[in-house]
């Protein structure tokens, strides 16, 4: 039988499957990497990459850990905001007095002086008003003539009715007038001297209404000037709100007619700005800002003021922040949209270390695989801080013992949260639920004067957190160092205590060529 015609069954047939399913078999192990070089890769686990450095064999897909030094250099603290920039003193011109617009001789950009004219109304109503009140005032000065001749009479009356009664008296008295006569001479003169009152009265009263209409007269001078509108100050018409022709009506509010800004060479922006961001800022730091309009010009202002009155919108706190600026080119406008950066505080030559190293996070079997065993130690738990800054403020170490007690037990939950590396995501907002209620339970464990002094040391702490790193330790291995961290911008956090310069922070674990992220599985193909 030919070797074409030998079947594909029996002992042949067995031994050439083996050798197909043996050869497939190699093929696949060259795909996955091979050997034990894949095995190692896969048991040393897998991180992102991390700046600075790296420790291991570092050959083909070898694992290894990535690395930082702490290096002295500045940290700054940016607040981003925008805003909307205004002339640095506006004024708005209003009209106190009602009519028809006769002429308005500004527009829009006109530069206009102190006292010129802005515009003029119908002063006719006004002249009228002012041609009665002349008259009227004629009136009443005539009718005080009238009064004082009253006087003059009345006076003249009395001293003849007073003589009269002097001579009936004398009669009276020898028996030659009844008295009858004497009561009619008494009541002469009482009813002269009454005359002689009202007559000076009258007076008070014609004298009285001229001052009346004197007031009225200058009030109607005054309407005529205000038919006049003048600017108050120097500078530049922003908006205009009238036309010749246009009727104006002022009988509840002054209406706006227009607005000016006093000097477009000093302009502010007003800006909004969380109360996550307030802490910090002071009048005078430093300002850098575009607008749309022009992109590639960065403009430099300060800090002004920082408006005490909140403003609440969809839940979020703002307070208005006010940033002076020169604009000696003229092109900033009233209006434009400011896209800001304020410097709120700056920390020159600190340690410092990238943002990566405070955010990587191994995981449990990366920890298993590159911690040294020789610096595992007892790690301080989350209140040791607490029960530390009680033992600075004076308090006795039996209220310490209480409140640890009580602290134990209330926070327990939250503790073990917080000690749990699968759950890194609930570890900063389980500190803040801790921190709340270590300070609800210490106000009432405390006295007044212990509380009193355990917050003042909090509140000297408020700018510093505590953290945790993972720093080289020998060849290939990592230990965790327990640090403080200060200010930190979006590129570095400044370190406060726990490292020394040149110390390797590690910031993530992997391969030359597999990539991943920093504590995380490797990414797929």
């Amino acid at each position: 039988m030919t070797a074409s015609t030998v079947p594909f069954n029996g002992t042949w047939g067995n031994m050439a499957k083996k050798l197909i399913l043996t050869s497939l078999l190699a093929m696949a192990l060259t795909a996955c990497g091979g050997g034990d070089d894949a095995g190692q890769a896969t048991r040393g686990g897998w991180g992102g990459p991390g700046g600075g450095g790296s420790s291991g064999t570092g050959g083909g897909g070898a694992v290894s850990l990535q690395t930082v030094g702490v290096m002295k250099g500045d940290v700054t603290r940016v607040i981003n905001a925008s805003g909307k920039v205004i002339p640095q003193e506006q004024v708005m011109v209003g009209s106190e007095v009602s009519g028809r617009v006769l002429s308005v001789p500004v527009d829009f950009n006109s530069p206009v002086k102190k006292g010129e004219i802005l515009a003029e109304i119908d002063p006719e109503k006004f002249n009228n008003t002012l041609e009665q009140l002349r008259g009227r005032l004629k009136s009443a000065e005539a009718d005080v003539l009238v009064q004082e001749a009253s006087i003059n009479r009345a006076r003249v009356s009395l001293e003849q009715n007073q003589r009269v009664l002097s001579r009936q008296s004398d009669l009276y008295a020898q028996e030659a007038v009844s008295k009858a006569r004497l009561e009619e001479a008494e009541r002469a003169v009482g009813v002269s001297e009454a005359d002689l009152k009202l007559a000076e009265a009258r007076l008070e009263s014609a004298r009285a209404t001229i001052d009346q209409t004197q007031a009225q007269i200058r009030n109607a001078r005054t309407d005529i000037n205000r038919t006049v509108i003048r600017s108050p100050i120097d500078g530049v018409i922003i908006e205009r709100k009238i036309d010749p022709g246009q009727t104006v009506a002022a009988s509840f509010n002054s209406p706006e007619l227009f607005v000016i800004a006093a000097d477009l060479a000093n302009m502010r922006v007003e800006v909004q700005i969380v109360e996550s961001d307030v802490a910090g800022l002071n009048q005078g730091d430093p300002v850098k800002f575009t607008v749309d309009a022009y992109p590639d010009i960065t403009f430099e202002g300060s800090v002004e003021q920082l408006r005490y009155m909140s403003k609440t919108q969809n839940n979020i706190v703002t307070y208005m922040a006010i940033v002076s600026v020169r604009n000696d080119d003229g092109i900033l406008l009233p209006g434009m949209t400011a896209n800001l950066e304020i410097t709120a505080d700056i920390r020159p030559g600190v340690a410092r270390l990238p943002i990566s190293a405070e955010r990587f996070r191994p995981t449990p079997d990366q920890i298993a695989r590159w911690q040294d065993p020789e610096t595992l130690t007892a790690e301080a738990g989350p209140l040791d801080p607490v029960y530390e800054r009680m033992k600075r403020a004076g308090v006795p170490d039996s209220k310490i013992e209480q409140a640890r007690g009580v602290l134990t037990q209330s926070a327990q939950p939250l503790i073990d949260i917080i000690n749990d590396p699968e759950k890194s995501f609930m570890h900063t907002p389980m500190k803040v639920q801790l921190a709340d209620l270590t300070t609800n339970i210490l106000r009432s464990q405390l006295s007044p004067a212990e509380f009193s002094e355990y917050n003042g040391l909090l509140q000297a702490e408020k700018n510093i957190r505590l953290g945790e790193l993972w720093v080289m330790s020998g060849a290939d291995k990592m230990k965790k160092v327990p640090v403080k961290f200060g200010l930190s911008d979006s590129a570095f956090v400044e370190l406060v205590s726990g490292l020394s310069e040149g110390d390797k922070v590690v910031t993530g674990i992997g391969g030359g060529r597999s990539g991943g992220r920093p504590g995380g599985p490797p990414r797929g193909r």
